[in-house]
């Protein structure tokens, strides 16, 4: 029992009493897409004079314009307070040489919301943007058989949630490659993703239970250790007194001595003082002592007897000690 409450007072002290762990308590995305419709000139290939993202390629010498809208949407999983803002910049350039083509921003305040979107259109003019790129190309005296258009809005800024500050940002370019006579768009679809995270401290208060559970069973085991010593050392040996006693008194004469269950009958009963007297008489008359226990009393009490005729000599002896049951 001790060494289970030993192991058990080990066993919870090795148990946690708190945890720290990461939290995601809220995501957020970005996403930025861009949808175009493009005016061609009346012509024989396609039975339409606008095209759409998948309906067909845009050929340079039947597209008059392109209408790009780029669409960019802020979301966080729970309402915050957005700050944000998205600058776009919208450029040509060839192999050797770059040009911005047109400039502008956007700003955006809301609070208590989830999500925040930017939208934006761009009309390229093919014409003029064909005739730029060979401008300036014959300037610099650079052959330019490819070139490309890109749009590059990038948003920047915060949302605010429970006192903490997230940053934010995020660049969606698009192309639109001017090469062999076809122009091809590319990066029509942005995305980005996060978390914000929490330190979590986590109190295991049942620990503690445990542990005082295991701390009072070994101070239980340990007191009922000391009570049994205490009674293997003090209750065990209260007889012992005695019993020496009567060892010493009736161990030469042991083998004249009988135990008998009762005690004398009624008749004369001559006390005897001491032991020895009782020895004598018994040698005298050549008889055997009786002896008889009496622990009824709460205490032991030997009674020794010689029996002659109706009379019968008495010697009586009682411990100092109580008797135990």
């Amino acid at each position: 029992m001790a060494l289970f409450s030993a192991y058990t007072v080990a066993y919870t002290a090795g148990l946690p009493t708190a945890s720290q762990s990461t939290e995601t308590v809220a995501v957020y995305s970005l996403r930025g897409n861009y949808d175009y419709q493009a005016a061609l000139r009346s012509n024989s290939l396609y039975n339409t004079t606008t095209l759409g993202p998948g309906q067909g390629a845009l050929f340079v010498a039947i597209t008059n314009t392109i209408n790009v809208t780029y669409t960019c949407t802020v979301f966080v999983s729970v309402p915050v307070d957005f700050y944000l803002g998205t600058s776009y910049l919208a450029t040509l350039s060839g192999s050797a040489w770059n040009k911005t083509v047109a400039q502008s921003s956007q700003y955006a305040q809301q609070n208590g919301t989830n999500s925040v979107t930017f939208s934006k259109s761009f009309l390229l003019n093919v014409t003029q943007t064909v005739a730029l790129a060979k401008e300036i190309g014959t300037e610099l005296q650079v052959l330019t058989p490819n070139y490309l258009v890109q749009i590059k809005p990038e948003t920047t800024g915060s949302f605010v949630w429970a006192g903490r500050t997230v940053p934010l940002y995020f660049v969606a370019p698009m192309n639109l490659t001017f090469s062999g006579g076809i122009i091809t768009p590319s990066g029509t679809s942005n995305s980005q993703q996060g978390d914000v995270t929490s330190e979590v401290f986590v109190t295991y208060g049942s620990t503690y239970t445990y542990r005082y559970v295991s701390y009072g069973l070994l101070a239980g085991t340990l007191a009922l250790l000391v009570l049994w010593i205490y009674y293997i050392y003090t209750v065990e040996k209260r007889q012992e007194p005695v019993l020496d006693e009567i060892t010493l008194l009736t161990r030469p004469y042991r083998e004249v001595i009988a135990t008998t269950t009762s005690l004398p009958e009624a008749g004369s009963k001559i006390a005897i003082e001491k032991w020895e007297d009782l020895v004598k008489v018994a040698d005298t008359m050549g008889k055997p002592i009786l002896e008889f226990v009496d622990k009824g009393q709460g205490f032991i009490h030997y009674v020794f007897w010689i029996k002659d005729g109706e009379s019968a000599y008495v010697f009586e002896i009682t411990s100092k000690q109580k008797w135990v049951p």
